[in-house]
């Protein structure tokens, strides 16, 4: 370290105080946005430093300002959007409105999906320029296999990840690790995986394996239980290793959102959501 002079050093000092008085007049949501913004997350302690929180589909029988309510009743600072409760648009008045609503409620939008992306560079270039106006850095996506090479392009212009949504047994491109692996060998690492864990042990697969060979490509995780390609469960009563799937993000330094899904039940989800969490925090506690 340089040497520096005691008048350098109150100099430096007082204006990291000034700095941090300023900052404690801003109101609490906007100062976590803020953080967030500046790469400070942190992450959620109750769950061991993962970035906990709801793929809003889950609650999609409500509308944004109920699940909004709903977040902070859970306790959880992060979500994962899709289309039928924040649409995408172009309106800088509704994202204004989206904007002002997340921060008052304490919760940062850390990615978006399940989108499609094809060929047209134009139509592609439109969902990057919303994921730019709101502020958040991954879509969850089910791109076309002619889609990559303006992914890539659009990846690099706007600092941004793609994460391969697989969707179980239906799903003809990305159902299989194989599948995915074989999709996004030849590009960046940018262009990586969302790994649904119970779309997963829906296809006879192991999701622990899965992260573990994605490695630093895991960009998201949707993480649900099944005991069968039909059958979902609260988390931990299915066939998912909740404990090992914690194990293997933390061992490949996982920073995405671990977000919650749970698609049983869409007219009264609330305790089983709470239940599911819960299930997640006691896996932390064993980590």
């Amino acid at each position: 370290m340089n040497e520096i002079t005691r008048r350098e050093f109150l100099r430096l000092a007082a204006a990291g105080a000034a700095g941090a008085a300023a900052c404690a007049f801003l109101p609490r949501p906007l100062f976590a946005a803020l953080g967030d913004v500046a790469g400070a997350r942190q992450g959620d302690p109750a769950y061991a430093g993962f970035n906990m929180g709801l793929q809003t589909y889950t609650l999609r029988n409500f509308d944004l300002d109920t699940c909004l309510k709903q977040l902070k009743d859970f306790g959880l600072k992060y979500a994962q959007f899709y289309s039928g409760m924040m649409k995408q648009t172009t309106d800088a008045a509704q994202i204004a409105s989206y904007k002002e609503k997340l921060a008052a409620a304490g919760v940062t939008i850390l990615s978006y999906g399940v989108q499609g992306f094809g060929k047209n560079h134009d139509q592609n270039k439109a969902q990057f320029e919303f994921a730019k106006a709101m502020g958040f850095k991954v879509y969850t996506a089910d791109p076309a296999p002619d889609s990559f090479e303006s992914l890539d392009a659009l990846t690099r212009e706007y600092g941004m990840k793609i994460a391969i949504h697989n969707h179980g047994p239906g799903d003809k491109k990305y159902a299989k690790l194989e599948q995915v692996q074989k999709a996004v060998e030849k590009w960046p690492e940018a262009i990586g995986s969302c790994v649904d864990t119970g779309h997963v042990l829906r296809s006879g697969e192991d999701p622990v394996k899965w992260i573990q060979a994605l490695g630093p490509r895991v960009h998201d995780v949707h993480i649900k239980d099944f005991s069968d390609a039909n059958t979902e469960h609260v988390l931990g009563q299915g066939k998912l290793d909740v404990l090992g799937v914690l194990k293997a993000l933390k061992a490949v330094k996982f920073g995405g959102i671990l977000a919650l899904e749970y698609e049983k039940n869409p007219k009264d989800p609330i305790a089983d959501i709470k239940a599911c969490l819960e299930a997640v925090r006691e896996g932390c506690r064993k980590l």
